[in-house]
């Protein structure tokens, strides 16, 4: 990850982009002190730092006592608040397991055979952020979406390759697009390719034109750069193609031309904007990613969060993604606190999803479209213990379900504590054995809001 650019002064220039704001923000950086990979760092001054042996960890970690998804490191209005993420071997903090706690100054995390140090620089830079709550399709009020925001409507000003990061469905064509209406090249075409479809035999072809059969005659055939003259070109999941094709895919970025069957090449003046959810500065360590390519692609780089680090948008979030539906969904304030109180692990795709079972689900009168969200742990008839959680992941890869149903227990543990004791933060303290400190961190973490819970319980109006 690398630092965030430099954000340049911005003006309302039209409705969308709305007022500016100034916010001195610390640049951080997680180092690597001793271990295996003594030396590495990552600085940045985004709100979320993932350890791990992950490739997809903003901080990959080659060391083999360290999990997966062993922790990250968040930054919260009351500073940095390191979190254990389901790890096998624990997270320390100056010798002391923890599963999350705020660092102080000088504080060492061990994981594994690893050290690491988290250092704040001493002088804040102010940068000014977007007052807008949308930028294209993307919507979001929260800090980290301003972050997104602001980043994006620089870069749509230049004409460089952009790399978009972030998980799957967190809306990166969605940014692709709005980059795109809103640079110069906006009256071009905006062509997209999914580069999980193209292979080796066709990538030729696909991307740079070449033969085909039409009619019984060979025909020549536009490639994609072709087609996208003018505009922007999108590479979806570029980190999914083939090495031969990258290798290919960097000759034409560099030339800015593709070769035609009369062997005189065809200027192409192209755009490229190209996203991943994989950590290609990783897969580049691993030789599974052209280290060239990746530079020529990552001139500009913007992560979109996952939204379960941007809980706050849901409800204008929702809102707007249900005006998009062909037939209307209720969105009560108990609805709107069990969505802030779930995961997501499909980001604002499986949102769109939820919301669009749940309006065909109220047109036939059929009220149960939430039980998912509202009880995720109920076991079915029927079933012996256990099987209701293996069915809900089975899908999922081990590391990324054991994180799921953790995540899951902590927050319907919470949530049925305070059912319990009737919302009684002293009588929780008691029942939990935990300090009132941490109680009201881990509420808060896991979107747990006694306003919401109440709500839910028809307790307060």
């Amino acid at each position: 990850m690398e630092p965030r650019p430099e954000v340049t002064q911005t003006t309302q220039t039209d409705k969308e982009e709305g007022r500016t704001t100034r916010v001195p923000i610390h640049e951080w950086t997680v180092e690597v002190v001793s271990g295996p990979d003594k030396g590495k760092k990552v600085t940045t001054q985004d709100g979320l730092v993932r350890v791990g042996s992950d490739p997809a960890s903003d901080l990959v970690l080659t060391d083999t006592t360290v999990s997966r998804r062993h922790l990250e490191v968040e930054r919260t209005p009351r500073g940095l608040l390191l979190r254990d993420t389901g790890s096998r071997n624990g997270t320390f903090l100056d010798g002391r397991q923890v599963l999350q706690a705020y660092l102080g100054r000088g504080d060492k995390v061990e994981l594994g055979k690893t050290k690491l140090a988290v250092k704040v620089s001493a002088k804040p830079t102010e940068v000014e952020l977007a007052g807008a709550e949308s930028f294209g399709a993307l919507v979001g009020s929260s800090e980290k979406m301003r972050w997104v925001f602001t980043e994006l409507r620089r870069v749509a000003r230049e004409d460089m390759s952009l790399l978009i990061e972030g998980e799957t469905g967190t809306g990166k064509e969605l940014a692709a697009r709005a980059v795109h209406q809103h640079s110069a090249r906006r009256h071009g075409p905006f062509k997209v390719v999914d580069c999980n479809l193209i292979s080796e035999e066709k990538a030729e072809r696909e991307l740079f034109g070449g033969l085909r059969a039409s009619d019984a005659e060979d025909k020549e055939a536009r490639g994609v750069f072709e087609a996208a003259r003018g505009g922007t070109l999108f590479l979806d999941e570029v980190g999914e193609l083939p090495l031969m094709v990258q290798g290919k895919l960097l000759r034409v970025l560099d030339a800015r031309e593709v070769p035609s069957l009369d062997g005189q090449p065809v200027p192409v003046d192209v755009r490229v904007i190209a996203s991943t959810h994989r950590n290609l500065e990783e897969d580049v360590r691993q030789g599974r990613f052209r280290a060239d390519l990746y530079f020529r692609l990552a001139v500009a780089r913007v992560r979109l969060p996952p939204l379960r680090t941007r809980r706050e948008d849901l409800p204008s979030l929702a809102q707007a993604l249900s005006q998009t539906l062909r037939a209307s969904v209720t969105l009560t304030p108990q609805t709107l606190a069990l969505f802030e109180g779930y995961d997501w692990p499909g980001n604002v795709r499986e949102l769109r999803n939820v919301l669009e079972r749940g309006a065909l689900m109220e047109e036939t009168g059929n009220t149960s479209w939430l039980d998912f969200l509202a009880q995720p742990s109920r076991r079915p008839e029927g079933q012996p213990p256990g099987n209701h959680v293996a069915t809900l992941v089975t899908g999922m890869p081990y590391h990324e379900a054991k994180d799921r149903v953790l995540a899951d227990f902590e927050r319907l543990y919470f949530a049925e504590v305070m059912r319990t004791v009737g919302f009684d933060m002293k009588a929780a303290e008691q029942r939990t054995g935990l300090s009132m400190q941490s109680l009201y961190r881990l509420l808060k973490k896991n979107g747990l809001r006694l306003k919401d819970l109440k709500n839910a319980e028809g307790l307060e109006k």
